[in-house]
């Protein structure tokens, strides 16, 4: 309805009307839009991978559930596409079953408990009619996009359709299947929908873990996962995955077991490990971009913190108990004056150029980008005292950010584009409007002479509450609200009641490549959780 037809109607019909409260639905995810970068950069190191997957097993299980479901149907006279794909989600149903009884519940079980887990102790399911079709409807499998789902079609276990499971893969899903044959009866997978009951299918999740891969599944998976970047008809992906891959195993070997921690600092070092096994080349660019990416995570929280930093002076109440608008100008002095407070090298430096200067003479012992790991100008360490400054002391927030933006261009400016191939160049360099760190770097090369205090304007104008409204208003067409600061007459004001959560580095998949390299026999995972060559 617009506007016009409320005048109309109004004047059609005159009189008060009580009418429902506005309820507008809010959203906030990456606020500032520096995420993408982030999530790019990723994408060229470890492409085939997401934040969730660890297990071998799934993989397997999905191309076992896909052979399995076509086979049976085909043996029974059965050509029918919906029936293999029914066969399929009752298969998994079965697995996810059985380990919420054994006590090991996979991701997204609720809708389980809602439904199938819901019957009674030593009854029977029928997989068929309205609770059957309500599992499906509501539940998330294994296959979905925020799932294992894209993972499993990335590293060829099944086609892009689902349909084939490659020829690869199939001595693993015939060692999975001998193993099903002897755990659960035949009527469990046959096409007919059959009625189970708990104590049938218990030993499905003790037999075959999803947590305990067999050797043949473990060979098979890195294969698809490693190896077969070495082949002549590698695509692009799998071979720069693969020299991702070599440069962690001879990080690994050099440093002995680390944490993730330890081993992210290696990665801001950018050197090569000596005697590294594999591709050389991919290895090297593999090396940049996870440089690039140590800076970029710090560069990205730091200018989240600061938004969050923003809102809370905006929250600040004047004498009479509302909130105020705030100039830029009392902003930029506020952040100038808490960032000296806690920065003795801030405090002493007079100029924009000055203080990141003063801040690229402390790794001259080390060099650049080496000294990003080392202590003071850590991006580890810099990335856990935002973390940590955002949920007990948000003032000292400006003056972790502006070391945090001083390590992310000394990084930047010490890291060579040329020795990437143009495509992973336009990974670091091709979104403008997403702050990369080389714009970051010439906003403030522009403003070096400036007294130092002028950067706030840049930072808070610009980077934060710039960017925010940018994205806010290239998202705002599905009707959520998204804007979280306002300009007043008088200055900025906070516009929504809800203030801005805590802010954290995109999950960056190296935890997953370990575990996945664990899983499978390329690395080891000790006793303490630290990983090792």
């Amino acid at each position: 309805m617009k506007l016009a037809d409320i005048d109309k109607l109004f004047d059609d019909v005159g009189g008060v009307r009580v009418v429902a409260v506005l309820e507008v639905q809010e959203s906030g995810v990456d606020p500032i839009g520096l995420r993408q970068v982030n999530l790019d950069i990723m994408d060229n190191v470890t492409p085939g991978i997401n934040n969730v997957i660890q297990h071998v097993r799934y993989y397997t299980f999905v191309a076992w559930a896909a052979w399995k479901a076509s086979t049976q149907a085909a043996h029974e006279g059965v050509d029918d596409p919906q029936v293999i794909a029914d066969l399929m989600e009752r298969y998994e149903a079965l697995y996810a079953w059985s380990h919420l009884l054994d006590g090991r519940p996979f991701r997204g079980a609720t809708t389980l408990r809602q439904t199938i887990a819901r019957t009674p102790e030593g009854e029977a399911f029928r997989f068929e009619g309205e609770v059957w079709d309500k599992y499906k409807r509501t539940r998330t499998n294994i296959m979905a996009p925020t799932e294992y789902g894209p993972s499993i079609k990335a590293l060829r276990y099944l086609s892009l359709d689902e349909a084939i499971v490659t020829k690869q893969v199939m001595p693993a899903v015939m060692d999975f299947e001998a193993r099903v044959q002897e755990v659960l009866s035949p009527h469990l997978l046959a096409v007919a929908p059959p009625s189970v009951k708990a104590s049938e299918i218990e030993e499905f999740a003790k037999e075959l873990s999803v947590e305990d891969p067999s050797d043949a599944e473990r060979a098979v998976f890195r294969m698809m996962f490693h190896e077969i970047g070495s082949d002549e008809l590698a695509s692009p992906a799998m071979r720069r995955r693969k020299g991702t891959i070599d440069y962690l195993i001879g990080v690994l070997k050099e440093m002995g077991p680390s944490t993730l921690d330890e081993i992210r600092k290696r990665f801001v070092v950018n050197r090569l490990p000596a005697g590294i096994m594999g591709d050389v080349e991919h290895a090297t660019q593999s090396a940049i971009m996870l440089a690039y990416l140590q800076a970029r995570q710090l560069q990205r929280l730091a200018a989240e913190a600061m938004l969050l930093w923003t809102e809370r002076v905006l929250t600040e109440e004047s004498e009479g108990g509302a909130p105020r608008p705030i100039p830029t100008e009392e902003l930029v002095s506020r952040a100038d004056a808490a960032a000296a407070d806690l920065d003795d090298t801030y405090r002493a430096s007079e100029t924009v150029g000055g203080y990141f200067a003063s801040v690229v003479a402390m790794g001259e012992d080390s060099g650049w980008p080496a000294s990003a790991a080392r202590t003071g100008t850590a991006v580890v360490d810099l990335t856990a005292s935002l973390r940590e400054a955002q949920q007990k002391d948000p003032t000292r927030i400006p003056g972790l950010a502006v070391r945090s933006f001083a390590v992310a261009k000394a990084v930047n400016d010490a890291l060579t584009l040329a020795d990437l191939p143009q495509a992973s160049q336009r990974v670091i360099d091709g979104r403008p409007d997403r702050l990369p760190m080389s714009l970051m770097s010439t906003r403030l090369e522009a403003i070096s002479e400036r007294p130092r205090a002028s950067m706030w304007a840049e930072i808070i104008e610009g980077w934060v509450i710039g960017q925010h409204v940018h994205w806010s208003a290239v998202r705002g067409r599905d009707g959520k609200h998204r804007l979280r600061i306002g300009l007043e007459e008088a200055g900025w004001m906070r516009v929504r009641k809800r203030a801005t959560g805590n802010f954290f580095p995109t999950p960056d998949r190296l935890f997953t490549m370990l575990a996945l390299g664990a899983s499978c026999g390329l690395i080891q995972r000790t006793g303490d959780g630290r990983f090792a060559a």
